[in-house]
């Protein structure tokens, strides 16, 4: 097994998606696109915006949860979760502004978090729900940080 990236790259990685995303999504070239979606089943930039700011403290807060417990704990949710369609909405509905200030705010307290992770804190084990174990390091690569980088890439696609 690979070893993982440290701390401190996570979170250079995650700022450096929030730097990307904003930059991309302040070009005057794609605003008249940042509504529209590629098909009808796919997300527009501001959909995957939304949701993008979503995931960052939910998975967040399950690693605090996975630190935290005395048992290593079940956790993960599935794709019609409440509170992921609701980041999804929540892109589609907003302004560009607040939503890339919000995005700012979520990857600057996530990389502080992910920076003072302990290397006993990111070794701690739960439980995902179709993954199994995962440690808190490898919640932070998969759904945070590669998370974000997929979603980045999903975004400059849409906007193609």
């Amino acid at each position: 097994m690979s070893s993982l990236p440290t701390s401190e790259t996570h979170a250079q990685r995650l700022e450096q998606v929030g730097a990307q995303l904003t930059t991309l999504l302040q070009r005057p070239d794609v605003a008249h696109r940042l509504r529209s979606a590629k098909s009808g089943d796919d997300w527009s930039a501001l959909q995957t915006l939304g949701h993008t700011i979503e995931l960052i403290p939910y998975w967040l807060h399950h690693c605090q949860t996975l630190i935290t417990a005395a048992e290593p704990p079940q956790f993960g949710r599935t794709l019609d979760a409440p509170e992921r369609l609701a980041g999804v909405e929540r892109g589609a509905t907003g302004n560009i502004e607040e939503l890339l200030h919000a995005l700012q705010t979520e990857i600057q307290n996530a990389a502080r978090t992910i920076r003072n992770m302990s290397e006993a804190d990111r070794a701690k084990r739960g439980f995902h729900n179709r993954r199994g174990e995962m440690t808190v390091g490898q919640v932070v690569d998969a759904f945070i940080v590669g998370h974000a980088e997929e979603h980045l890439a999903q975004i400059q696609t849409t906007l193609q």
